[in-house]
């Protein structure tokens, strides 16, 4: 749900190869095109090679780098497929935090150096480490939370009680406060997840339509039954919408195209694979009238 520029995609390196390589699961990464940029220790002794066909059952997710894709065991429970979803995230950390550690470094290495330093340059020097280190802070509090397996087991929620509470964190946020929202509900409506985190998936979606927004606009969520049984949570912001270069990346980790220390890149990654454990589906597109919109199809519970 931003306008602005992203960011260029890194370039492969041997960090990378190394850790794709321990992961005791096969791997390969996959480009633009869907051409293999890599297959990992194990995909290279159980199957020699990648073929497209393992595409299908397989765990795919995107990366700063391109397609990551993770053949699972069938039996693979949901803290395996969490933990899978982790690592393709770790790979993107060897990139983004070796630029914020890189300008610390520079900037102790010239405060050491110089004899006399100025109030000024040492204020200047101080605020930009600290800078950094929140930077890098942020991303490793949100692989944390996301990381973290509750010992409650997945069991069912109501999905209107998720929304509301997911919107009054945002009336308590800098960016959500001026934003007007219209939520129609489904009371009944009920899904199978853990505690807190349709809460967590929702909240980012809200977060990032208000950024997008500039804090001053208008959301519309709905709640309704999808075919099948399942339910389909509708999330429409009245914003620039989503820069079609951007549209395929936008559940990638850490691409974002906010402004420097206004987002790690990870809200809506984590979101992804969030629905997508629980059994469901997310995808983002704009509106023929404007804004953009995100929709979450969701399987639906009955009360035990």
């Amino acid at each position: 749900m931003t306008a602005t520029q992203g960011r260029l995609r890194p370039a492969l390196t041997d960090e990378l190869r190394s850790l794709l390589d321990a992961l005791p699961f096969p791997t390969a990464l996959l480009g633009a095109g869907d051409e293999v940029l890599h297959v990992n220790a194990a995909m290279r002794a159980r199957h020699g090679r990648f073929d497209p066909a393992m595409l299908a059952g397989a765990h795919v997710a995107g990366t700063p780098f391109g397609r990551c894709v993770v053949l699972l065991p069938p039996a693979a429970n949901p803290q395996m497929q969490r933990l899978a979803s982790l690592g393709f995230m770790l790979a993107g950390v060897c990139h983004e935090v070796s630029n914020p550690l890189a300008a610390i470094h520079s900037m102790v290495q010239i405060l050491q150096s110089r004899r006399g330093v100025t109030p000024e340059t040492l204020e200047k020097g101080l605020g930009s480490i600290a800078g950094n280190i929140v930077r890098v802070l942020a991303i490793t509090r949100k692989l944390g939370d996301f990381s973290r397996v509750t010992g409650d087991a997945p069991g069912p929620q109501p999905v209107d009680v998720a929304v509301r509470e997911a919107l009054a964190v945002l009336r308590h946020n800098r960016w959500g406060g001026a934003v007007s929202v219209d939520y129609q509900g489904l009371p009944d409506a009920l899904t199978r997840a853990r505690p807190g985190e349709l809460q967590q998936v929702l909240f980012n979606v809200l977060l990032n339509a208000a950024q997008a927004m500039d804090g001053a606009g208008r959301i519309e969520v709905q709640t309704e039954r999808a075919p099948g049984g399942g339910i389909r949570v509708t999330l429409r912001d009245s914003g620039p919408g989503i820069a079609l270069e951007h549209l395929e990346r936008i559940f990638e980790p850490f691409f974002t195209t906010k402004a420097p220390g206004e987002g790690t890149g990870l809200g809506l990654a984590i979101s992804y694979e969030i629905v997508h454990e629980l059994g469901g589906s997310m995808r983002a597109f704009n509106l023929a009238e404007g804004g953009a919109c995100v929709e979450l199809t969701l399987p639906g519970a009955t009360q035990a």
